[in-house]
């Protein structure tokens, strides 16, 4: 198995710092901005592998200004990041308190940190694909909690 173009560890820095700052709601600057920084024009989020699992540029770039409203304190920290071939393997972690209930879950004012993991495939400098899970489970079970 031949891996594609190796990516190199700077590289892959250069593109995912921005993109992880659009997720830390404090100090996050304009997301469509950002995007035009980092992200390919026919960039794809994945949340599965089958039809209608995916979503395009404008749909993330509303994906993510939308947080700003429903976790108005979502922070990102980047844990760990993996380079490999041309893919950045990003593990993370997502806190917050939601404004309002979530997903299903009941406004409580609790805070919730949760672990994400992230696939990214990066070609010319620029986000193509990122295939992304996050524990929201877990979250649900921290807003839940007596």
């Amino acid at each position: 198995m031949t891996l594609p173009s190796a990516l190199t560890d700077a590289a892959a820095q250069a593109v995912i710092t921005p993109w992880y700052s659009q997720f830390t709601i404090a100090s996050r600057g304009d997301v469509r901005a950002t995007h035009d920084q980092v992200v390919a024009p026919e960039y794809r989020s994945y949340t599965g592998d089958g039809p209608g699992e995916s979503w395009d540029r404008e749909t993330s770039i509303k994906v993510i200004a939308g947080f700003a409203q429903s976790i108005p304190d979502m922070r990102f920290t980047v844990k760990e990041v993996f380079v490999v071939g041309d893919r950045a393997i990003v593990r993370g972690e997502v806190a917050g308190t939601p404004a309002g209930p979530l997903f299903g879950a009941p406004h409580t004012g609790k805070s919730f940190r949760i672990m994400s993991i992230d696939i990214q495939t990066i070609k010319d400098g620029k986000l193509v694909k990122t295939y992304h899970l996050e524990n929201w489970l877990a979250a649900l079970g921290q807003l839940r909690a007596a």
